[in-house]
């Protein structure tokens, strides 16, 4: 059985994998920078308090550690504070891998995002594509990226710079705060208000992937670790519009509740959708357009499901 050390396990993805990883009989190691009774149930697993700000101290535990995958990196909001955003990035994958080469650790999946490339993405996007960082938020990451290069070449590592695009999905834990993120956006402001706002035209092209799926390819890669340092992109088959997905919000809205949402397009711009692809060196373990669409409309059910009281609350208050 091998061992494993996530971080971020509070987090959205850390959250998934950490699951995932236990269903699939890995010895998981559980680590967030608090722990607590709550997230302990809702995990079902023990949660090591592991402030990757800080020196990480080898304590007493001993034993090997196979692969560590590295979850604890800057969100888009904390990338909102530049200087909060950076010091995570930064000083926290620095700590990780310190701590990796101090235990002997050779394999670590260092979470990135494919908004390396870019926001709005055009054409074919290959792991040999030039990165082209436009917001902090992919700057953050890019920067974490660096280090594992570095560490990689001074201490002989095995690293996967893993770069997921659009991640959705149904939160795990109590502690996900990530309702700015689409579909859940939607579906809160579908529930609080019966309506639905775009800020743009809707028509610009994104490519979702469920956390599932991310920790589905993390958990693959550790069966196959690559050598040296490698970037693997991680998409889906699927390219959907904005305005795509507030139809799918819509009509499940409909179903649910009998009514139609009212969905407000407040620009027209962009006029056009920007099309992408995305090449990936585990494209042959990624789903099916068709699979991932149904996907997308599981986990949106799913999210009015869990919200449902909210809905009752707001009519009982009307």
């Amino acid at each position: 059985m091998s061992k494993i050390l996530i971080t971020g396990c509070s987090g959205f993805i850390g959250s998934r994998v950490a699951i995932r990883a236990k269903q699939d009989g890995y010895e998981v190691i559980a680590s967030s920078r608090k722990s607590s009774d709550t997230l302990e149930q809702e995990l079902g697993m023990p949660i090591i308090a592991l402030d990757v700000l800080k020196p990480i101290l080898q304590g007493n535990d001993s034993a090997h550690i196979d692969a560590i995958i590295h979850c604890a990196t800057a969100n888009d909001v904390l990338s909102r504070d530049f200087e909060a955003g950076v010091n995570l990035s930064v000083y926290g994958t620095r700590n990780i891998l310190e701590f990796a080469v101090k235990r002997g650790v050779k394999r670590i999946i260092f979470v990135s995002t494919l908004q390396v490339y870019g926001t709005e993405l055009i054409g074919e996007i290959s792991e040999d594509t030039p990165v082209c960082c436009q917001s902090p938020y992919a700057l953050n990451h890019f920067f974490g990226e660096e280090l594992c290069r570095m560490y990689a070449r001074t201490h002989g590592l095995d690293v996967v710079l893993l770069r997921p695009s659009n991640v959705y999905g149904i939160p795990d834990v109590s502690t996900v705060r990530r309702d700015t993120l689409v579909p859940m956006c939607f579906v809160k402001e579908a529930i609080q208000t019966g309506t639905l706002t775009l800020r743009s035209s809707g028509r610009q092209q994104r490519n979702f992937i469920s956390t599932n799926e991310v920790a589905n390819v993390c958990l693959h890669l550790l069966s196959d670790f690559p050598q040296g340092c490698e970037v693997v992109n991680l998409g889906s088959s699927w390219l959907s519009s904005i305005r795509d997905i507030a139809e799918i919000t819509k009509q499940i809205y409909l179903a649910r509740y009998g009514e139609t949402l009212q969905v407000n397009i407040l620009s027209d711009e962009p006029k056009e959708g920007n099309l992408f692809t995305i090449a990936s060196r585990v494209a042959s373990v990624r789903p099916l357009p068709d699979e991932s669409r149904q996907t997308m409309i599981n986990v949106i059910t799913q999210l009015f499901d869990n919200n449902n009281f909210q809905k009752e609350m707001i009519y009982a208050n009307n």
